[in-house]
Protein backbone atom coordinates (compact mmCIF):
# COMPACT_ATOMS: atom_id res chain seq x y z
CA UNK A 1 0.00 0.00 0.00
CA UNK A 2 2.76 2.55 1.03
CA UNK A 3 4.48 1.59 -2.52
CA UNK A 4 1.26 2.51 -4.53
CA UNK A 5 1.05 5.57 -2.34
CA UNK A 6 4.84 6.52 -3.52
CA UNK A 7 4.43 5.92 -6.80
CA UNK A 8 1.38 8.07 -7.37
CA UNK A 9 3.91 10.45 -4.95
CA UNK A 10 6.30 10.53 -7.38
CA UNK A 11 4.13 10.60 -10.47
CA UNK A 12 2.00 13.75 -9.43
CA UNK A 13 5.91 15.22 -8.74
CA UNK A 14 6.55 14.86 -12.17
CA UNK A 15 3.34 15.98 -14.16
CA UNK A 16 4.16 19.49 -12.19
CA UNK A 17 7.69 19.17 -13.29
CA UNK A 18 6.89 19.11 -16.01
CA UNK A 19 4.02 21.42 -15.87
CA UNK A 20 6.49 24.11 -14.66
CA UNK A 21 9.54 23.15 -17.54
CA UNK A 22 6.41 23.90 -20.17
CA UNK A 23 5.39 27.22 -19.25
CA UNK A 24 2.27 25.99 -17.13
CA UNK A 25 1.55 27.52 -13.98
CA UNK A 26 -0.90 25.25 -13.11
CA UNK A 27 -3.66 22.69 -15.10
CA UNK A 28 -5.51 25.33 -15.25
CA UNK A 29 -3.07 26.83 -18.39
CA UNK A 30 -3.25 23.66 -20.17
CA UNK A 31 -5.18 22.05 -22.39
CA UNK A 32 -5.13 17.90 -21.91
CA UNK A 33 -5.08 15.44 -25.16
CA UNK A 34 -9.22 14.80 -24.84
CA UNK A 35 -9.76 18.25 -24.95
CA UNK A 36 -6.75 19.40 -27.82
CA UNK A 37 -7.66 17.09 -30.64
CA UNK A 38 -8.21 19.87 -33.10
CA UNK A 39 -6.02 22.99 -31.19
CA UNK A 40 -6.89 25.48 -33.86
CA UNK A 41 -10.44 24.93 -32.98
CA UNK A 42 -10.56 24.71 -29.32
CA UNK A 43 -7.78 26.68 -28.52
CA UNK A 44 -6.63 29.37 -30.76
CA UNK A 45 -3.91 29.46 -33.61
CA UNK A 46 -1.28 30.28 -30.67
CA UNK A 47 -2.18 26.96 -29.09
CA UNK A 48 1.08 24.59 -30.41
CA UNK A 49 3.46 22.13 -28.53
CA UNK A 50 6.43 24.87 -28.88
CA UNK A 51 5.82 25.66 -25.05
CA UNK A 52 6.10 21.98 -24.08
CA UNK A 53 9.47 19.95 -23.61
CA UNK A 54 9.97 16.67 -23.56
CA UNK A 55 7.94 13.24 -25.05
CA UNK A 56 5.87 12.82 -21.73
CA UNK A 57 4.92 16.66 -21.95
CA UNK A 58 4.09 16.84 -25.83
CA UNK A 59 2.07 13.54 -25.13
CA UNK A 60 0.32 14.77 -21.91
CA UNK A 61 0.11 18.30 -22.72
CA UNK A 62 0.43 18.84 -26.57
CA UNK A 63 -1.38 22.22 -25.95
CA UNK A 64 0.24 24.91 -23.66
CA UNK A 65 -1.05 27.71 -23.10
CA UNK A 66 -3.57 29.81 -21.82
CA UNK A 67 -5.85 27.35 -23.35
CA UNK A 68 -7.13 25.15 -20.69
CA UNK A 69 -10.77 25.64 -19.85
CA UNK A 70 -11.46 27.00 -16.71
CA UNK A 71 -14.73 25.13 -15.55
CA UNK A 72 -13.14 22.52 -16.03
CA UNK A 73 -11.68 21.68 -12.09
CA UNK A 74 -13.85 24.72 -10.27
CA UNK A 75 -12.16 25.92 -7.92
CA UNK A 76 -14.20 25.59 -4.48
CA UNK A 77 -15.85 28.68 -2.66
CA UNK A 78 -13.11 29.87 0.14
CA UNK A 79 -15.42 30.76 3.16
CA UNK A 80 -14.71 34.28 3.97
CA UNK A 81 -12.31 34.90 7.05
CA UNK A 82 -14.38 34.97 10.09
CA UNK A 83 -17.67 33.24 8.47
CA UNK A 84 -17.23 30.22 10.88
CA UNK A 85 -17.05 32.16 14.33
CA UNK A 86 -19.19 34.74 12.83
CA UNK A 87 -22.19 32.19 13.09
CA UNK A 88 -20.83 31.37 16.63
CA UNK A 89 -21.09 34.39 18.19
CA UNK A 90 -24.44 34.94 16.58
CA UNK A 91 -26.01 32.20 18.13
CA UNK A 92 -24.40 33.15 21.23
CA UNK A 93 -25.92 36.57 20.67
CA UNK A 94 -29.66 35.11 20.08
CA UNK A 95 -29.51 33.03 22.84
CA UNK A 96 -28.54 36.07 24.99
CA UNK A 97 -31.35 37.83 23.56
CA UNK A 98 -33.93 34.89 24.45
CA UNK A 99 -32.64 35.03 28.15
CA UNK A 100 -33.91 38.46 28.12
CA UNK A 101 -37.39 37.62 27.87
CA UNK A 102 -37.39 35.84 31.24
CA UNK A 103 -39.05 37.07 34.01
CA UNK A 104 -37.22 35.66 37.70
CA UNK A 105 -38.72 35.10 40.99
CA UNK A 106 -36.53 38.02 41.97
CA UNK A 107 -38.77 39.87 40.11
CA UNK A 108 -41.54 39.44 42.26
CA UNK A 109 -41.89 40.99 45.91
CA UNK A 110 -41.37 37.98 48.26
CA UNK A 111 -43.89 35.04 47.74
CA UNK A 112 -46.49 37.27 46.25
CA UNK A 113 -47.41 38.33 42.10
CA UNK A 114 -46.57 42.03 42.87
CA UNK A 115 -43.17 43.37 40.60
CA UNK A 116 -40.62 44.80 41.99
CA UNK A 117 -39.69 48.64 40.79
CA UNK A 118 -36.72 46.40 38.82
CA UNK A 119 -39.27 43.84 37.24
CA UNK A 120 -41.91 46.39 36.18
CA UNK A 121 -39.08 48.14 33.97
CA UNK A 122 -38.23 44.61 32.30
CA UNK A 123 -41.68 44.01 31.58
CA UNK A 124 -42.00 47.15 29.91
CA UNK A 125 -38.66 46.38 28.24
CA UNK A 126 -40.33 43.25 26.89
CA UNK A 127 -43.18 44.90 25.94
CA UNK A 128 -41.47 46.92 23.95
CA UNK A 129 -39.41 44.45 22.14
CA UNK A 130 -41.95 41.48 21.72
CA UNK A 131 -43.55 42.92 18.09
CA UNK A 132 -40.19 42.30 16.65
CA UNK A 133 -38.71 39.18 18.53
CA UNK A 134 -39.63 35.83 18.19
CA UNK A 135 -39.09 34.34 21.70
CA UNK A 136 -41.55 33.09 24.42
CA UNK A 137 -41.74 35.03 27.81
CA UNK A 138 -40.85 32.87 30.50
CA UNK A 139 -42.38 32.99 33.99
CA UNK A 140 -39.47 31.40 36.42
CA UNK A 141 -41.38 28.70 38.30
CA UNK A 142 -41.58 28.44 42.10
CA UNK A 143 -38.45 26.78 43.79
CA UNK A 144 -38.92 23.25 43.04
CA UNK A 145 -42.29 24.00 42.01
CA UNK A 146 -43.35 24.18 45.17
CA UNK A 147 -46.16 26.15 44.49
CA UNK A 148 -48.31 26.16 41.27
CA UNK A 149 -51.07 28.12 42.04
CA UNK A 150 -48.61 31.28 42.86
CA UNK A 151 -46.86 30.73 39.46
CA UNK A 152 -50.02 30.72 37.71
CA UNK A 153 -51.24 33.94 39.45
CA UNK A 154 -47.73 35.37 38.28
CA UNK A 155 -48.32 34.24 34.78
CA UNK A 156 -51.86 35.84 34.61
CA UNK A 157 -50.28 39.04 35.85
CA UNK A 158 -47.42 39.38 33.24
CA UNK A 159 -50.08 38.14 30.48
CA UNK A 160 -52.55 41.25 31.40
CA UNK A 161 -49.42 43.67 32.01
CA UNK A 162 -48.16 42.85 28.06
CA UNK A 163 -51.70 42.94 26.70
CA UNK A 164 -52.56 46.27 27.88
CA UNK A 165 -49.02 47.49 26.50
CA UNK A 166 -50.17 46.51 23.25
CA UNK A 167 -48.92 42.87 22.64
CA UNK A 168 -51.95 40.83 21.68
CA UNK A 169 -50.09 37.35 21.54
CA UNK A 170 -49.04 38.08 24.73
CA UNK A 171 -50.81 34.79 26.00
CA UNK A 172 -49.80 32.70 23.51
CA UNK A 173 -46.13 33.74 24.24
CA UNK A 174 -46.07 33.40 28.08
CA UNK A 175 -45.40 30.24 29.42
CA UNK A 176 -44.32 28.95 33.00
CA UNK A 177 -40.94 27.39 33.13
CA UNK A 178 -37.41 27.16 34.28
CA UNK A 179 -34.76 29.83 32.74
CA UNK A 180 -32.96 28.61 29.66
CA UNK A 181 -29.75 28.39 32.43
CA UNK A 182 -29.39 27.59 36.31
CA UNK A 183 -28.73 30.50 38.28
CA UNK A 184 -26.00 30.77 40.42
CA UNK A 185 -25.69 29.84 44.35
CA UNK A 186 -24.33 32.96 46.64
CA UNK A 187 -21.27 31.57 47.21
CA UNK A 188 -20.91 31.27 43.44
CA UNK A 189 -22.04 35.12 43.05
CA UNK A 190 -19.71 35.84 46.04
CA UNK A 191 -16.75 34.20 43.94
CA UNK A 192 -17.60 35.90 40.80
CA UNK A 193 -18.12 39.20 42.21
CA UNK A 194 -14.30 39.18 43.86
CA UNK A 195 -13.12 37.95 40.53
CA UNK A 196 -14.83 41.33 38.68
CA UNK A 197 -13.33 44.08 42.05
CA UNK A 198 -9.75 42.14 40.86
CA UNK A 199 -10.03 42.73 36.94
CA UNK A 200 -11.87 46.24 37.54
CA UNK A 201 -8.39 46.82 39.94
CA UNK A 202 -6.12 45.87 37.64
CA UNK A 203 -7.64 47.95 34.99
CA UNK A 204 -7.26 50.89 36.73
CA UNK A 205 -3.64 50.04 37.51
CA UNK A 206 -2.94 50.13 34.01
CA UNK A 207 -2.70 45.90 34.24
CA UNK A 208 -0.35 45.84 36.89
CA UNK A 209 -1.16 44.97 40.46
CA UNK A 210 -4.23 43.46 41.74
CA UNK A 211 -6.80 45.49 43.76
CA UNK A 212 -7.30 45.90 46.96
CA UNK A 213 -9.69 43.58 48.50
Amino acid sequence: MNLTHTLRARFAAAALTSLMASGCCSTNDCCTTSECNNCSDQCGSSCDNSGCSGSWCSKCFPCCGKSYPRGRYAIPDVIPLGAVNRAHWHMMETNGEAADFVIYRNEFVDNSSELTPYGRDHIMEIAARMPSAPFPVLVQRSLNNADPELDHIRRDIVVRVLTDLGNQDADQRTVVSQPYSNGINSMEGEQDYGQFRQIRGRNNLGGGGGGGG
